[in-house]
């Protein structure tokens, strides 16, 4: 009897157990000028993005003066992780830049990165980190990752 109370005991103690919490989103440093900043990802999704959070309201706002290189700091568990960062930049003559890939890293070969753009007086206007998700299409040069995450430094002119 005493055996059969211990084992109701262990079950119900099992089935009593609250389910795992979720760990919060990781953030990102961003180093603009020795004052360092995090930011929550915009964009949140499982690995495999399947259930996926965005909220621009986590997109940061700061003012970096032309010329000034940003460094990028990611977590562990983002570093471990194929991550990427992109940017936007206006060169000093006023010409609109596309987005683009400036860096792209394997898992757990980097956790930071300093972005500028080429040249001399151009303007950052966007700097974005993207953490691969555990999903690849098709693209025009062949398999590509979807993001699972993203972080965003939207730049207001220093």
């Amino acid at each position: 009897m005493r055996k059969l109370l211990v084992l109701v005991l262990l079950v119900l103690a099992g089935c009593s157990s609250a389910p795992e919490k979720e760990p919060p989103p990781p953030h990102v440093d961003f180093l603009i000028a020795g004052k360092k900043t995090a930011a929550k990802p915009f964009l949140y999704c499982d690995v495999k993005v399947e259930n996926c959070k965005r909220d621009n309201t986590a997109m940061l706002k700061l003012p970096v003066p032309p010329g000034t290189p940003v460094k990028v700091t990611v977590p562990k568990d983002v570093a471990d992780t194929p991550w990427s960062v992109v940017i936007q930049y206006r060169t000093a003559a006023g010409e609109q830049k596309a987005p683009v890939t400036v860096a792209t890293f394997s898992p757990g070969k980097e956790t930071s990165f300093e972005a500028l753009p080429p040249g001399e007086g151009d303007q950052l206007q966007t700097l974005e980190v993207k953490q691969a998700g555990g999903v690849l299409v098709q693209g025009d040069a062949g398999p590509e990752a979807v993001t699972r995450a993203a972080w965003s430094l939207q730049v207001q002119a220093g």
